[in-house]
């Protein structure tokens, strides 16, 4: 092997996941002998170490980043879709530097799991995870995660820009009657989207009747409860904007069973471009984040904070677009 073998390397030729080759390599108790004596056998075939306390002579670091995916949006899967590609591009990045991501779940982390920083994602910055961490001085990237602190950086999306942008497109078709349906408030994402519509429709002089901000999880179900409820109101709104994709889609459904045409009677904004928006019907007006951007730029400040131990990098807030479809029409 002319290269400098990887973790991902063993993985693969011992046929385990690179977190179970992680867990052999740092003696963890819940690996089968049988599945431990393998992974040992083929670290040592291709020259990697499987010593990491002898690897960490020379160098202190095992040349592994925690991604680490919780669920403070609601289940899991949610962050998983919006942020598999944000974590394929972490992984991409990081392969350039020869470090190897290794994909966690919260309940994953344990004190003797080692690794030279942790990006979050789905993680609450008060999660009791994050102060573990930090106490155990592991350098932290938040992706929409806000933590604090010395050796730790955030990178995220400019949501209140892409409310703006949803709001002015509204008005200038000439929707007065706009409802939002919002996302999980113990999210960076979600309290920033609700923030800046309340801030928007106010400078706007937008009437906002009781009932007119649903607050849900991100989720299509949590858009189609909304959406109806918007529904049954005596002045329903003629557009709706939802704080993520998957629960504009939804809308666009409850919508159609409420016997109304999205788009015509009723128009709809999305928050994210999931690949998704492009296919409904009709198409989805929405705002665009660059999700393979968010990933390049968090890997790249996780290989900040390892190289360079005494810099806390500045905040890094990515431009969103406005995503014209069929969803939206004048009034």
């Amino acid at each position: 092997m002319s290269r400098r073998p990887t973790i991902r390397d063993v993985a693969e030729q011992a046929g385990v996941s690179i977190a179970t080759v992680s867990r052999v390599l740092n003696d963890r108790a819940d690996v089968s002998a049988e599945t431990r004596e393998r992974v040992r056998e083929v670290a040592r075939s291709v020259g990697y170490s499987a010593d990491p306390a002898a690897r960490g002579l020379v160098t202190q670091r095992t040349q592994l980043v925690a991604v680490v995916v919780g669920d403070n949006a609601g289940h899991r899967d949610l962050s998983l879709l919006f942020f598999g590609k944000v974590m394929a591009a972490v992984s991409r990045r990081l392969a350039v530097a020869g470090i190897d991501a290794l994909l966690l779940q919260e309940l994953d982390v344990a004190p003797q799991h080692r690794f030279d920083a942790a990006i979050l994602i789905g993680v609450d910055g008060s999660d009791p995870l994050v102060t573990e961490l930090w106490t155990h001085s592991v350098p932290l990237v938040g992706v929409d995660v806000r933590v604090g602190g010395r050796r730790t950086a955030f990178v995220g999306s400019d949501h209140r820009e892409g409310m703006r942008l949803a709001l002015a497109h509204l008005h200038k078709l000439g929707h007065r009657r706009i409802a939002h349906v919002a996302g999980a408030r113990n999210t960076v994402a979600g309290a920033d989207r609700i923030a800046a519509f309340l801030r928007e429709t106010a400078q706007r002089g937008l009437a906002l009747p009781d009932g007119y901000v649903r607050e849900a999880d991100f989720s299509s179900a949590g858009g189609y409860r909304e959406t109806r409820a918007l529904l049954e109101l005596d002045e329903r709104p003629t557009a709706v904007v939802a704080a993520s994709d998957l629960m504009a889609l939804a809308a666009l459904q409850a919508i159609r069973d409420a016997g109304l045409e999205p788009g015509r009677d009723v128009a709809v904004v999305g928050f994210d471009d999931l690949e998704a928006a492009a296919l409904a019907h009709p198409p989805l007006t929405t705002i665009r984040q660059d999700r393979a951007k968010l990933g390049v730029v968090a890997a790249e400040r996780a290989l900040e904070l390892i190289e360079h131990t005494e810099t806390t990098p500045p905040e890094t807030i990515l431009p969103v677009e406005l995503i014209v479809r069929s969803s939206t029409a004048g009034v």
